[in-house]
């Protein structure tokens, strides 16, 4: 919330210098600049700083209305707004640009270089926005920005005010400059840490190649200032997806002169006498996403910003970024449909969409250059080839995700394409890492095209009304049908290809199928069914041998064979050698990786030892044997050397011809890895391994630390949760919970478990509330062998509902300290919880319902719960009365603050579509959970009319859940599921009626009842829909059976069975409603359902008429 208010403040500040010109010094009157028309009298005369500051129009080739575009070029620091592009006294955005882009106005843009007291460029921000908005008023045309140096982060800074302003609706004169912002052209700007240093070292060797140097005391700031400079780039990634951005970066150091201090930490070449040679760092000048492409030039960083000719390649280039990022629907078409564009791009996205691919290594070294070779690879020739598909297959460990990352980000592959393949079509190339370790969507077919889709339009918007034309019919939104079904995205896919196959070229990489999985059909199989056998031996050979895993490498093999096309659609998969794709993709070519990497093996074993055991002798042969023992597989190399590199050279060799050359199995690496352990560290390893297994979706690093320390404090013996009442956590406290849990990662779990590294694109993912996932798949499968922790001489026998109960304990712990990281509750757009503190709640809430009807110390059980709903709303009422109006509100303090500090917290779920569902308290929420024995207990602690009061206040939830909307956690873990679309456990109804509730009582909840059977057997319905459609039909299965029961015991205990019941059907202009007996509706919802028709036989009867079993229509 300060950071909001602060931007916010920076917002009418910036708001008041546009619509001040004369709040600037230094003004002089000035034309708007040169045209090729000569043309200026009738132009409007705008204020021009003779100091060098502020906009400048440099050439003006606009005419009346809104066709062309604006482009603003900003200097870098210590540059000047026309001498950072002049060359030979040509400044090439006046005398080339104007020229050769029709319809286009150009301003240079001048400042001065001096942090703000924040320690960023958030003054300058203000200043290039107020100008910018100001010169550009009664103009809608689209803009450009292009950055040379620390510029770009000036102007990166100032889109994230203007879409601070779009956002909360203040000062619209601003915040429609990001709106009409297509796209940014960065010039050897730094955006992420490089290797070790950080952004903010990095911006300080920026700096060093300004024209001037900088002062000590500057660089001092930038490097203090890092984490300022990470939150604008991280803030900057959410508000920049629909804005093309091109990233350059020179090849050619620049020679500066500096002195020792200055050039500290700079890891420039050193020419003497001061001098030295350098460049922006190599990883810091790009950055990944979707919309964002990165290139190289051939020049200095000054000479990125300026040419002298038209026949300079670099220029030829930058005219080509600026017609890219410039390309696209006139600005009017592009307004009309942006609101439902940003709706359905928004709906396709997932938190974790590129986590698999951002947790791997980049290649090292040159590892994997030899794929790039034709004397070495059929890949290049694959490139420009009509075949579909090529297949790298290789054995678990052999470097495949690395390879696939290094080819699918490689610019040489998508030069070649356009060469070759593509030359005549629209490229796009799009990647989908699968990951079995991961959550549901991150391993199916629902996550594959989401992702792909998502690709392929948030760059193309003008095909997303394309690829879903249905939805821009209709304003309503959400749909009234699920829009992520498989069979609405399989439809968008095609409808791709049907519209545009004469021009779209897709190549589309798909790392490891082999962890591909039929998620919508899993509760199909039984559980011998889901369970990965193993040989008796290592355990590697029979890897994938389920018959789920079977079916689903048949189904991903069949689905790449009908998608490929050699005209319009080529694949790279990568995937271990199984049977399965022996077969599919015989006839296509194939790389067996494991063939290759015996030198990669050999320079990566080469590198590492250099590094930390250096001065070995004979390390040439050394390297070769861990090499050819590797077998091609680079994991256990890296393993090998971590086990080896802390010997005496005595006793390295012994050990190095100990180790097993596999990987699984009983007597394999991963075994002796965790043998090499003490007794308490084996110990200490299976819970953790154990608890991870056991987690509803990979735990977070401070859940996992909460969870591993038990339920119970062992000196107290109280709760842990309470104890921490007395014994609060903050800011050190969790760092140290984190450390610690990292150490045990490394330590006990022997490194196969890892925290996810790396900075987040999800907003909702603090540093330390990193994922706890395993370092690679067969780490995975093999923790989960029940013979591996028997032969363990440290290991106790596993207790899972201690395990679960643990895990309760510590999502309800992490919920009670999540207030120290960040606020648990947003207030903007409307007041909720944060989608990552409601998915703490709702695991806790998971793990209650396993351990509900198992656990033995109830009265432990149900004070937790009670804890952790005590928890919750306290964080509810401080988040209301800490909370300062934007504005002068004055209803707040006296009107709404009140009202809504006397709601529960439970009535305010984050949705990402449709309304949260009301809930009074939190047994409505554990009645929706399936807490049977917590709200017998509850319920029997109240006097009796107390009881009976609540009792018929629950029934309505049990009986009729509000099947309406989908949470915003659904798009967090993959895998969510939201209560209140479920009928809950039938028991809870017998406890409800003993309690004294009655259906007497209240006519709607019989009404209720009644017509939420059209949520589970009306193909209309959106609950039904998305029930079949996900992996979730023994859910629907589940809760038809529910609904039957529910009905039956309602009319047992006085259901009117001759109520008449108002009944809705149809949309739109076809919509009609008619009154049905309750009797009729009953027989019309279950007629033609063979499974329910004893049970429609039983309730006839019930309601007194004479039941038969009829045929299913």
């Amino acid at each position: 919330m300060n950071r909001i208010k602060e931007t916010l403040a920076r917002i009418a500040r910036a708001a008041r210098g546009s619509r001040d010109p004369s709040s600037s010094s230094s003004l002089r009157l000035d034309r708007v600049g040169r045209s090729s028309s000569s043309t200026l009298d009738s132009r409007e005369k705008v204020l021009v700083r003779s100091d060098g500051r502020g906009p400048l129009i440099v050439f003006d080739g606009t005419h009346d209305g809104e066709e062309g575009f604006d482009i603003v070029f900003v200097h870098g620091l210590f540059g000047s707004r026309t001498g950072t592009w002049t060359k030979a006294g040509v400044c090439y955005p006046r005398d080339f640009l104007g020229q050769d882009i029709p319809g286009v106005r150009i301003i240079a843009w001048g400042w001065a270089g001096a942090l703000s007291s924040t320690g960023t460029f958030v003054d300058q921000a203000e200043a290039l926005l107020a100008d910018i908005a100001r010169i550009r008023s009664g103009t809608s045309r689209p803009i450009i920005f292009v950055g040379h140096g620390l510029g770009g982060m000036v102007i990166k800074e100032a889109l994230v005010t203007a879409a601070m302003s779009r956002i909360y609706g203040a000062h619209v004169e601003l915040g429609n400059v990001y709106p009409r912002t297509i796209g940014c052209v960065f010039l050897g700007t730094p955006h992420v840490r490089s290797g070790k240093r950080s952004l903010g070292e990095c911006m300080a060797a920026t700096a060093l190649l300004s024209p001037t140097p900088p002062n000590p005391q500057l660089l001092r700031a930038f490097k203090e200032s890092d984490k300022a400079f990470e939150n604008l780039h991280a803030t900057f990634l959410m508000v920049s997806r629909d804005i093309r951005v091109v990233c350059v970066r020179e090849k050619l150091p620049s020679t500066i002169t500096a002195s020792a201090e200055l050039a500290k930490d700079t890891d420039g070449l050193e020419l003497g006498k001061g001098a030295m040679q350098m460049m922006v760092p190599r990883d810091s000048a790009a950055y990944e996403g979707f919309n964002v492409t990165r290139h190289e030039m051939v020049v200095s960083h000054l000479d990125l910003a300026r040419f002298k000719s038209r026949d300079e390649p670099g220029y030829s280039q930058m005219l080509a970024w600026i017609s890219k990022v410039s390309s696209g629907p006139t600005p009017a078409e592009a307004e009309a449909r942006e609101p439902r564009n940003q709706e359905i791009l928004n709906a396709l996205y997932y938190d974790t969409m590129t986590e698999r691919e951002s947790r791997i290594d980049p290649a090292y070294g040159q590892t994997c250059e030899w794929v790039l070779s034709p004397n070495h690879s059929p890949f290049p020739k694959f490139l420009h080839s009509q075949d579909p598909v090529l297949w790298i297959s290789g054995n678990a460990g052999s470097g495949k995700s690395t390879l696939m990352k290094y080819i699918a980000r490689s610019e040489s592959v998508r030069q070649q394409l356009l060469d070759g393949w593509a030359s005549e079509g629209d490229l796009h190339l799009a990647c989908f890492f699968m990951f079995e370790g991961g959550n549901k969507i991150q391993k199916s077919y629902e996550g594959f095209l989401r992702s792909i889709l998502y690709q392929i339009l948030s760059a193309r918007r003008d095909l997303i009304k394309v690829a879903f034309p249905s939805f821009f019919d209709d304003g309503a939104w959400p749909p009234p049908v699920l829009f992520t079904s498989i069979n609405n995205l399989n439809q968008a896919f095609y409808s791709l290809f049907a519209h545009m196959s004469k021009t779209l070229r897709l190549f589309i990489f798909i790392d490891a199928i082999d962890e591909y999985r039929i998620m919508e059909r899993k509760d199909q199989y039984e559980p011998n069914e889901l369970d990965i056998t193993y040989g008796k031996d290592t355990g590697d050979e029979a890897w994938g041998q389920s018959k789920w895993a079977i079916d689903s490498h048949i189904e991903i093999a069949k689905l790449v064979n009908s998608m490929g096309n050699k005209d319009t659609v080529k694949f790279v998969i990568t995937s271990r050698e199984l049977p399965e794709f022996d077969e599919a993709f015989a006839e296509y070519p194939r790389i067996k990786l494991q063939e290759h990497t015996e030198g990669s093996i050999t320079q990566y074993v080469a590198g590492r030892l250099e590094d930390e055991a250096p001065g070995l002798p004979d390390t040439k042969n050394l390297c070769k044997e861990l090499a050819q023992r590797s077998k091609g597989d680079i994991l256990w190399a890296r393993l090998a050397i971590d086990m080896v590199v802390g010997c005496s050279l005595r006793t390295l060799r012994s050990v190095l011809n100990s180790l097993p050359t596999h990987l699984g199995g009983p007597d394999g690496l991963y075994m002796r890895m965790l043998e090499n352990l003490s007794l308490d560290h084996q110990q200490s390893a299976s819970r953790i391994f154990h608890l991870v297994l056991r987690a509803q979706q990979p735990p977070s690093l401070i859940t996992l630390a909460f969870a591993e320390e038990g339920f119970m404090h062992p000196s107290t013996q109280e709760l842990r949760i309470i104890f921490d009442n007395t014994h609060p956590y903050d800011n050190d406290s969790i760092q140290n919970l984190s450390d610690q849990m990292q150490r045990s990662l490394q330590i006990c779990c022997a490194g196969l478990l890892v925290a996810e590294t790396g900075i987040s694109t999800n907003s909702n993912v603090t540093e330390t509330g990193q994922r706890v996932v395993f370092v690679h798949q067969t780490a995975k499968e093999w923790v989960r062998r029940k013979d591996i922790w028997e032969r363990l001489p440290g290991c106790k026998p596993i207790d899972t509902i201690e395990l679960d109960f643990s895990l309760l304990s510590g999502c309800a712990r992490h919920v009670k300290a999540f207030g120290v990281l960040r606020p648990p509750v947003l207030a903007w757009p409307s007041w909720r919880f944060r989608p990552d503190a409601w998915l703490l709640i709702a695991n806790a809430l998971r793990y209650a319902e396993r351990v509900d009807g198992e656990v033995k110390d109830l009265q432990s059980y149900c004070q937790l719960l009670d804890e952790l709903d005590d928890t919750c709303q306290k964080a509810w009422v401080a988040a209301l009365q800490n909370h300062k109006p934007l504005h002068e509100d004055p209803d707040w303090y006296d009107s709404r603050l009140p009202s809504l500090s006397r709601k529960h917290w439970a009535s305010y779920e984050p949705m990402d579509a449709g309304k949260p569902p009301k809930r009074k308290d939190f047994l409505s929420l554990a009645v929706q959970a399936n807490l049977v024995r917590y709200v017998a207990l509850k319920l029997n602690a109240m006097e009796s009319e107390k009881r009976r009061k609540k009792a018929q206040e629950l029934l309505p939830y049990v009986v009729s859940p509000k099947a309406e909307g989908f949470s915003a956690c659904a798009g967090l873990s993959g895998d969510y599921w939201d209560f209140h679309h479920d009928m809950p456990d039938s028991r809870l109804l017998e406890i409800l009626f003993d309690a004294g509730a009655s259906p007497r009582e209240d006519d709607k909840v019989w009404t209720r009842a009644l017509k939420t059977g059209r949520h589970y057997f009306s193909r209309g319905s959106v609950t039904m829909t998305h029930l079949l459609e996900t992996y979730s039909s023994s859910r629907l299965m589940r809760n038809r059976e529910r609904w039957v029961a529910a009905i039956k015991s309602l009319l047992q205990h006085g259901a009117d069975p001759n109520s008449e019941i108002q009944v809705t059907t149809g949309s739109g202009e076809s919509q009609s409603t008619t009154t049905v007996a309750a009797v009729d509706l009953i027989r019309e919802t279950l007629e033609g359902e063979p499974e329910y028709a004893v049970e429609l036989v039983e309730m006839e009867m019930l309601m007194g008429r004479r039941g038969s079993v009829g045929i299913a229509r």
